[in-house]
């Protein structure tokens, strides 16, 4: 029905109603708010009381009161339309009906009071677009037979039942939304809610978040400029910071409900830290060359140690690589011996020295070492060539303090096998100077599941494009030394899952809120380093460190970031060249 339900998303609708109290200009204000709130749409009031009301009426004045005409009329749909909102009219008469059919309303809403108006009911189907069906009060029989009026007229007419008591306020005791539900299922067509609970009660809330929970898709909500002026329809009407607030909350509630039930969110990721705090530690003094037992290792708390308590079967009958105090946590060493390699060179043709090219005043690649310490893996090797063009990069290593490797020019592969030697390690993770937002998170996960479930190669998928990472087990590394038949491997990846004789994982992201694989994070060319300076520009101003969530929360709420770089094409991998 509304244009964000496939999303799985609640459409929220503005309703104005009569609280312009006939001023355009307080109009105006309230669209701008419901615009600046993420309101989807917002529903004007449009009547023509001399067709609508009779003068003797006792609610004449009152109407009178809030009357616009339809040329200021025009112009506030023209501003909402520019401002992104969706108009809808709530219309009274057929005089209010023809000035709106050619105007740019998305649909209309057909209060439950109008159904008898046969007249206008049918006119107002015959103009074709969508109906939101106010059906507050009425019984089944009701519905249906309003429903057969408008199907009598229109047999694909698009309509939504929209459920709310305008008992102003509502009681929320009252409220049956099992009722409008069980409509819904019976009539095969999608529901809304009409919320007009006070706007200081819980229920002004709650109502409409159990609403969603049963499946609304819109949610109606009023709102007004002052509601402590008490003005026309102040009762159910909420100011514009509350209802910036209501969306907010409605917002969270949609990620919450349309969320995949193997989602591993950010904070879940946090949490496992409780989990995983127990750590093997020494129970007392041990020597270099001292076997590990029950006698001087146990598991205890120890947040910064390295080896997960249940690791410690893994341990037993080892000879220790290295003395350790009482108390001090166990090396992962002991078990694995994990390096972080970063390929850099600075022999590049789209955008020379891109690996030292500075980033609020540091090299792009102490940005990523920086990044990298978080994981908690030492050492961090800068890997380089033996090409003089390359020292800068030795230098640097030095400045951030981490270790450095001068290998092959052209071919990486040899130059990591021969660096995974120099530093005696078992497994690698590969990371490239290119992608200095490789993200700790998952480097962490891929390790972890090393230690469970060997294997020769691991990759992670479904991250944005230069946030993932490869792990690469020492010995298969070497194997495929042995077996390739080229020297080019600067794009090495295939030559692991390609042949078909090494055992290779894949970490596939499954959090809705990072899979952004469409997203580009490397860096290549200008326009992918213009992207990552306005990256660092932004987030680094919020905090000290942020995650792959932060920067896909970043790029989604400014699509004009992921343009700058949207046509770079990532080169593709040349085909594997095997001896035979």
């Amino acid at each position: 029905m509304a244009k964000d339900t496939k999303e799985k998303k609640t459409y929220i609708l503005a309703e104005m109603a009569s609280s312009h109290e006939g001023d355009k200009k307080t109009a105006e204000s309230i669209i701008k708010s419901s615009a600046q709130a993420k309101a989807d749409g917002i529903l004007f009031q449009i009547m023509d009381p001399p067709t609508y009301i009779i003068p003797s009426d006792i609610d004449w004045e009152d109407t009178m009161s809030f009357y616009m005409r339809q040329a200021p009329w025009a112009e506030l749909i023209e501003k909402a339309d520019s401002l992104g909102l969706d108009v809808w009219a709530n219309i009274y008469d057929l005089a209010s009906l023809n000035f709106c059919k050619d105007k740019k309303i998305k649909g209309f809403k057909l209060h439950s009071s109008n159904l008898d108006n046969e007249e206008l009911v049918m006119q107002m189907v015959k103009v074709g677009k969508e109906i939101l069906l106010s059906v507050g009060g009425l019984d089944e029989e009701e519905i249906e037979s309003a429903l057969k009026l408008v199907y009598s007229v229109d047999k694909k007419a698009k309509v939504c039942l929209m459920y709310g008591l305008q008992n102003f306020p509502t009681n929320p005791e009252g409220v049956n939304l099992n009722f409008i539900k069980k409509m819904s299922k019976k009539f095969n067509l999608p529901f809304g809610y009409q919320d007009h609970s006070s706007p200081t009660s819980p229920a002004s809330i709650y109502l409409s978040l159990l609403a969603i929970d049963q499946g609304a898709v819109i949610i109606e909500k009023h709102i007004t400029t002052n509601r402590s002026l008490r003005g026309q329809d102040y009762q159910a009407a909420l100011n514009p910071d509350e209802f910036s607030n209501f969306v907010s909350n409605i917002r969270i509630v949609d990620k919450l409900i349309s969320k995949n039930p193997y989602d591993f969110s950010l904070d879940e990721l946090k949490y496992r830290e409780y989990k995983t705090l127990v750590k093997v530690v020494a129970k007392k003094d041990i020597k270099k060359g001292e076997v590990f037992s029950k006698d001087n290792i146990a598991v205890t708390r120890a947040k910064r140690g390295e080896i997960s308590g249940k690791r410690i079967k893994m341990l037993m009958g080892k000879s220790s690589k290295k003395a350790y105090k009482k108390f001090e946590p166990i090396e992962r060493n002991e078990i694995v011996k994990v390096a972080i390699f970063i390929t850099a060179r600075l022999k590049s043709t789209r955008l020379p020295l891109k690996a030292i090219k500075p980033i609020l005043g540091q090299p792009m690649i102490g940005h990523m070492i920086e990044r990298l310490k978080h994981c908690n893996i030492k050492p961090i090797v800068v890997m380089t060539s033996t090409n003089p063009q390359d020292d800068p990069l030795i230098e640097i290593a030095k400045k951030y303090e981490v270790e450095s490797f001068r290998g092959s020019e052209e071919d990486v592969l040899l130059r990591m096998r021969d660096c995974a030697r120099k530093f005696d390690v078992d497994l690698i993770v590969s990371v490239t100077a290119d992608d200095p937002l490789k993200e700790p998170i998952f480097i962490d996960k891929m390790v972890q599941k090393y230690m469970d479930k060997r294997f020769d190669f691991c990759r992670v998928e479904g991250l944005p494009n230069g946030c993932e990472s490869y792990v690469v087990d020492r010995k298969a590394l070497e194997k495929v030394c042995d077996i390739k038949d080229t020297s080019e491997t600067e794009i090495w990846g295939p030559y692991f899952w390609e042949p078909g004789i090494f055992k290779c994982e894949v970490v596939n992201i499954k959090d809705q809120n990072i899979l952004r694989p469409k997203y580009r994070l490397s860096v290549d060319t200008p326009e992918d380093f213009k992207l990552m300076s306005k990256v660092f520009s932004i987030l680094s101003k919020k905090k000290e460190y942020f995650n792959v969530y932060d920067i896909c929360k970043l790029l989604d709420e400014n699509p004009d970031l992921v343009k700058i770089n949207e046509k770079i094409q990532q080169r593709k991998a040349p085909k594997i060249k095997l001896k035979k």
